[in-house]
């Protein structure tokens, strides 16, 4: 039953393709055969993105039950320990900015305006 149903899918596509075909024009039909090829053109790239991706997870899957290539510090994350000092000190905002902007004293120059 099965065979059958997919025989008559095909025939049924193969028959509907041919009807469209004879009363599309030219320029319709190249449109529809550069949509196809540009389909086909992408499925490497597809299966190229999926095999990758499907890498990945084994990858991490792998890392996760403790097999080659686990974390080498079991499941303890390393601890890290930083020595307190003195406390830091900011720079004054003299060290950032030039003399004269520290005293407020600023120019503006307006475009488009005569200065006298």
């Amino acid at each position: 039953m099965k065979k059958l149903a997919v025989v008559v899918v095909l025939v049924f596509a193969v028959t509907l393709a041919v009807v469209v075909g004879q009363r599309l024009s030219a320029e319709a039909m190249a449109v529809v055969v550069g949509v196809i090829c540009g389909v086909v053109a992408g499925i490497p790239t597809s299966a190229f993105v999926m095999l990758m991706a499907n890498r990945r997870d084994q990858r991490v899957e792998r890392m996760r039950s403790g097999g080659m290539g686990a974390e080498p510090y079991g499941a303890y994350p390393p601890v890290v320990v930083i020595q307190g000092g003195t406390p830091a000190t900011l720079p004054t905002p003299s060290a950032y900015y030039p003399a004269h902007a520290a005293a407020g004293s600023r120019e503006f120059h307006v475009v488009g305006v005569d200065h006298e």
